[in-house]
């Protein structure tokens, strides 16, 4: 839709969550532009043609089909949005999807001309201030673990008698032990979330903010669409923040 560039003036944020194994958060904004201040904006469906981890031989796939389907995924990050503003006490957002915006205008505007600078046009007009675009894709990636030993120590009980037969005391003697451990492999999940908030005002310029979300995660059968609604709850929270 556009090219997304990185601008110089951009202030970058770095941050961390708890609830993944790993995480790497860039978040930034125009200077003085401040996210909490709009007031209406809409979502466009986002593009989650990318989850595709897990589509290897023998297997049905980790994402359910329905979950490409994004509707699903609008719905996370409207819950993003309208959850960033209740934590900063904002006052309140009115956020909407693509769809349920293109409704408002076939029933203000009785006819389907929906595109170019004609759609725009009639957001504003209809109190809109911004949109938000979303990707987010899934991917594995394997880490070699080379071969490692650990050391460690064990006690070794050993009872002392007196000359009657009777015990007299019990000694723990440490015994160094190692272990080694074999190279493997180590596969992770990483899911990426790329939020982009630009003004109507500005529609075809560049994004007043935006987020780059990862999360390395291990995968071992977990729910792996829970990551994802994490990642883009997230990823608005951190847009929409003071």
């Amino acid at each position: 839709m556009k090219k997304f560039i990185f601008a110089i003036l951009f202030v970058f944020v770095f941050c961390s969550v708890s609830f993944a194994r790993d995480a790497d958060v860039q978040v930034w904004r125009e200077p003085g532009f401040n996210p909490l201040s709009l007031k209406k904006i809409f979502v466009y469906p986002v593009d989650g043609s990318n989850l595709k981890a897990g589509l290897q031989k023998g297997s049905g796939g980790l994402v359910p089909d329905k979950y490409k389907e994004s509707s699903n995924l609008d719905k996370w990050v409207l819950n993003g949005i309208t959850s960033a503003f209740k934590k900063n006490r904002s006052g309140r957002m009115i956020a909407k999807d693509y769809n349920a915006l293109i409704e408002d205008m076939r029933f203000i505007y009785s006819d389907n001309n929906y595109e170019g600078d004609t759609f725009y046009k009639r957001a504003a007009e209809m109190g809109y201030e911004g949109f938000v675009v979303t990707t987010i894709e899934q991917e594995f990636a394997t880490e070699h673990i080379p071969e490692e030993v650990r050391t460690y120590t064990e006690y070794r009980e050993v009872e002392v008698y007196d000359h009657r037969g009777r015990l007299k005391e019990v000694l723990r003697i440490p015994e160094e032990k190692y272990e080694v451990i074999p190279a493997h492999d180590v596969q992770y999940l990483r899911t990426y979330c790329a939020p982009r908030l630009y003004l109507l005002s500005d529609y075809t310029g560049e994004h007043k903010a935006g987020v780059d979300y990862s999360i390395y995660r291990e995968y071992q059968g977990g729910p792996v669409m829970k990551v994802v609604e994490n990642i883009i709850t997230a990823s608005m929270q951190k847009m929409f923040s003071k």
